[in-house]
């Protein structure tokens, strides 16, 4: 998205904020609408608490994307796409539902298989799989993202030195493929990224 496009969305959200504060001071009918009870941040995860109520007069037309008191509860969890200054009104569109985490698996593997070891990654980072299949044929598994590094609870049974890295999967036919990859074959680990590298 170029600096263009995002200019123009925050000058529409701000058009659109000072809309309806002049709306809240308009004469007429009242009704109860909902104001962020305290300055929330794009990116912030919403609960109830961050939510009040105030009287506002304007028609029901205008006030159709706010937020009404009975909605709030669902509000709960939302991840908010703009700051929104205490005491605002409180649209429908400046909030999108939590993303879930990416769907993952877990690799076992020889920290020595490794280029620079298993310190060599961090939640991030890009590896490639590169394995040879029970079946004895060639498989590359790129881009995988890694969400978790070695820990603690690495297997060290039998004097094994094997460390486990959890990464994220796009879809079901990659997920076949890191376990064509990592059961019963050979497999290394190429590290393609690190966070922070460029």
């Amino acid at each position: 998205m170029s600096t263009g496009h995002v200019v123009m969305i925050v000058a529409g959200l701000l058009a659109t904020l000072l809309t309806y504060a002049v709306l809240r001071q308009a004469a007429g009918a009242g009704a109860e609408e909902s104001v962020a009870a305290d300055d929330i941040h794009a990116g912030q995860v919403v609960t109830t608490s961050l939510f009040a109520t105030t009287d506002v007069k304007a028609p029901s037309s205008a006030l159709s994307g706010i937020l009404t008191p009975k909605e709030i509860d669902g509000m709960s969890g939302q991840v908010a796409l703009v700051d929104i200054k205490k005491g605002q009104l409180v649209a429908r569109q400046q909030f999108r539902p939590a993303t879930p985490p990416p769907p993952s698996m877990a690799i076992t593997v020889d920290p020595q298989t490794i280029p620079g070891g298993a310190s060599a990654l961090a939640p991030g980072s890009k590896i490639d799989l590169v394995a040879v299949t029970q079946a004895g044929q060639p498989l590359l598994v790129p881009g995988l993202v890694v969400l978790k590094t070695p820990d603690s609870g690495s297997d060290h049974s039998l004097g094994a030195t094997n460390v486990r890295i959890d990464v994220a999967v796009a879809d079901p036919a990659t997920a076949q493929l890191v376990l064509a990859a990592t059961t019963g074959g050979k497999f290394a680990i190429r590290v393609a990224g690190v966070p922070g590298t460029g």
